[in-house]
């Protein structure tokens, strides 16, 4: 067979997990990779944690040039506008023009933004960039107003908390922070425990209408004076123009990562793919892939597929584990829906909250006391009675043996 071209759009974690997926497979084949950061791979994840300096610059990077000289990968600095699918070719805004043999886009997603009257410039956090402009602007002891109080938000705030701001503010639309992740009560936990005690400004219900010097104003009436305003309100998919590609916010994929269009794979926040659910919904929606977990499977299905084998994405519950402000959390599964019964443990140091769909375990969401949440996930979909587990307050509480539950010490074998 001749040498095959795989051609990556995306240096984040969707695209090397495919490049490296590919060179297992193929030894001789030629894989170029485009990246518009002018980069290496970092850890976007832990962009907070390298604000708050619990990470170095060493510490951050995911990849060192060692990694693309010993898998033979060619990188190109660049940005793809266009896709020519049926030539087989890519546009970059540049002029120049790569062919390909199988191509994969990975281009991830770019952070929303709004326009608020007066306000010259608008500050994201999303790329390291964009970190180290929060971080140079504030110095040691400016004032950050964050529009925003989501998951991204959040972690900004408690980033900057860590690293000694004293004055920060959060302005969120909606009625309570941190959803999707959060639902009320999770929030007024969150609120109570660690962002009250910590001085943070919580503005809800509310938006920033206009900016005067440095003032913003809020519908609500009320002001705020600031150095940095950030805004933290989501991201949306971003991919190049592609004739005859299926889409709907992000590129739709099959569970083989391939796309509507021939040799063209897609994987990472620039997609989405469809999901029954653990609590029993028949419409399968479309979702947007979200975290750096899937990501990676995403990638690896896809650089496998794309060197000629035949794989699919294991079909397992939504699993996320990271921080949200200063709180460690798991959420896996569905823990939030009208459908079911929820049962919730609660104290000072931890929130767990279970859901039960159908006498089915359907979700869980995990505040700081997070023991036994491999279990918990291997137990999603399962009927809770045959796990030895009457539904009840007592399954959410921290000393529920759901790894003796579970037959297995999940816990210790994934940690």
């Amino acid at each position: 067979m001749a040498e095959q071209t795989y051609l990556i759009i995306g240096n984040g974690m969707a695209g090397l997990s495919a490049a490296q997926a590919i060179r297992e497979r193929d030894q001789a084949g030629r894989i170029v990779l485009i990246g518009d950061e002018g980069e290496p791979y970092y850890y976007r994840a832990s962009l907070s944690e390298w604000i708050s300096g619990d990470l170095t610059d060493a510490m951050l990077l995911g990849r060192t040039p060692i990694f693309y000289d010993a898998l033979r990968i060619e990188q190109v600095t660049g940005h793809v506008s266009r896709i020519e699918s049926d030539a087989r070719r890519v546009h970059l805004d540049d002029g120049r023009i790569i062919e390909y043999d199988k191509l994969l886009i990975a281009t991830g997603a770019r952070a929303n933004v709004y326009p608020v009257a007066g306000l010259d410039e608008i500050l994201t956090f999303r790329t390291w960039a964009d970190a180290r402009d929060i971080k140079e602007r504030l110095g040691c002891c400016g004032r950050a107003l964050i529009v925003g109080g989501g998951i991204l938000g959040l972690e900004l705030a408690g980033a900057l908390h860590k690293m000694g701001i004293e004055r920060i503010a959060i302005v969120q639309r909606s009625g309570f922070v941190g959803g999707p992740l959060l639902d009320a009560d999770a929030a007024a936990w969150l609120m109570a425990r660690e962002l009250t005690p910590d001085g943070i400004d919580v503005f809800v219900n509310d938006t920033v209408i206009r900016v005067e010097g440095q003032t913003a104003y809020l519908k609500s009436g009320q002001t705020w004076d600031f150095d940095i305003l950030v805004q933290a309100v989501g991201i949306t998919p971003l991919f190049p123009e592609t004739p005859g590609l299926t889409v709907g916010r992000g590129i739709r994929i099959d569970t083989s990562c391939r796309t509507n269009l021939p040799d063209v794979y897609a994987a990472g926040d620039c997609t989405e793919t469809q999901s029954p659910g653990t609590d029993g919904a028949a419409d399968r929606a479309w979702q947007t892939t979200r975290i750096w977990l899937d990501c990676a499977k995403q990638g690896k299905v896809a650089g496998r597929n794309m060197a000629g084998d035949t794989c699919k994405l294991p079909a397992q519950p939504f699993y996320n584990a990271s921080v949200i402000y200063t709180a460690l959390y798991s959420y896996i599964g569905e823990p939030h829906g009208d459908a079911g019964e929820s049962y919730v443990w609660q104290n000072g140091d931890g929130y767990r909250k279970l859901r039960v769909v159908d006498g089915q375990l359907a979700g869980a969401l995990l505040l700081n006391t997070r023991h036994g949440d491999m279990a918990l996930f291997k137990a999603m979909g399962l009927p809770v009675a045959e796990l030895g587990a009457a539904p009840g307050d007592e399954i959410a509480r921290p000393d529920f043996p759901w790894n003796d539950v579970a037959g297995r010490d999940w816990d210790y074998e994934f940690f």
